[in-house]
């Protein structure tokens, strides 16, 4: 009986923590990408081909996050699997990040590089950084 106490209370607990977490990634996804809109407006005036490089890049980052943290925490799934979920998450975010990239510089043939892996680098500090905002901001 205890044992079955102890596992509806780590089952009660999981679920709270996934839920916390659930909120913070969408919180993190609507910030980002209204960041991205703000990023790419204030770039378009000047020149749209490094408005287009800089959105592909963020979307190359952007885009295979979203992805993983769909598929880690927004699937149902059995608690004693969620370290396979998170490394098959993770090879699919690389995996598609590869193809991102690769589509960009094969498909927009006047790619400004630099502003591109700017956009990219952008994408990757906000995945990192935006989470441990939201994280202090939102409570049980």
């Amino acid at each position: 009986m205890r044992i079955i106490n102890t596992l509806l209370y780590v089952k009660r607990v999981m679920s709270r923590i996934i839920g916390q977490a659930k909120r913070k990634y969408k919180k993190t996804f609507v910030s980002e990408f209204g960041l991205f809109m703000f990023f790419c407006l204030i770039l378009l005036p000047w020149q749209w081909q490094s408005a287009v490089s800089f959105g592909l890049g963020f979307l190359s980052a952007f885009l295979p996050f979203v992805v993983f943290v769909l598929i880690v925490f927004f699937r149902k799934q059995i608690y004693s699997n969620q370290m396979t979920t998170f490394y098959r998450g993770e090879a699919i975010k690389f995996a598609l990040t590869i193809i991102f990239v690769i589509l960009c510089f094969k498909l927009f043939i006047l790619m400004n590089f630099i502003v591109f892996f700017i956009g990219y680098f952008v994408a990757l500090i906000l995945n990192n950084v935006l989470p441990l905002i939201w994280e202090n901001k939102i409570k049980p």
